[in-house]
């Protein structure tokens, strides 16, 4: 099976635990957005910065405004175990830092049902889609929610972060996202067989 090349020039990996089952997802950074290290008081915390944004966003902040503003969906205990930096390059792409964790322990206030997914699909100014998935997530009715303008001022959702924030987040093309496209909730059956007779969904 053929692997879709990642053009956009640096990406995160990060790694949380459900409580149920360790999950990892990817957020990738607009092309010309500037990954550097952290400053000398917080050396291993990386800073990301949009191409015409003069603010720099610390990643680890990054990833606890994520996870914060997601916690309606998330499993109450939910933790940040690993954020790696990449940079994509042809052939095998770089591993570039292992950065520090955010200073909050722990996220989510759901119940939490074992492989079920919350969804955000994210567009482009091309046909390319961004989507964000979390798992072990409060809802496995499938559900499909076309999404809303996030207003000017910050609402404190994550659509708002991703769409009106200063990081840059991108396709893995590497073009800017622009618009929220929907929201799905959903059960992934492939990851609850991969759970097991140990958990009960």
């Amino acid at each position: 099976m053929p692997v879709n090349e990642i053009l956009a020039p640096y990406y995160l990996k990060v790694s949380y635990d459900s409580g149920l089952a360790r999950h990892n997802v990817r957020w990738y950074f607009e092309t010309g957005a500037i990954v550097s290290p952290g400053g000398i008081t917080s050396p291993n915390d990386w800073t990301v910065q949009g191409s015409a944004s003069p603010i720099a966003n610390t990643v680890s902040e990054i990833v606890q405004q994520v996870f914060t503003r997601a916690a309606g969906a998330l499993r109450a205990g939910t933790r940040v175990t690993g954020i790696e930096i990449w940079r994509s390059q042809a052939g095998v792409n770089e591993f570039v830092h292992s950065n520090d964790l955010p200073a909050v322990v722990s996220y989510g206030i759901a119940t939490g049902i074992a492989a079920a997914y919350y969804m955000f699909v994210f567009g482009s100014s091309t046909r390319q889609k961004f989507r964000l998935s979390l798992f072990d997530t409060l809802d496995a009715r499938p559900q499909r929610y076309a999404g809303t303008v996030p207003p000017l001022l910050d609402d404190g959702f994550l659509e708002w972060y991703f769409l009106r924030g200063s990081v840059p987040f991108a396709t893995q093309d590497g073009v800017r996202i622009n618009r929220i496209v929907s929201t799905n909730t959903g059960y992934n059956r492939k990851l609850a067989r991969s759970y097991g007779r140990v958990i009960v969904p």
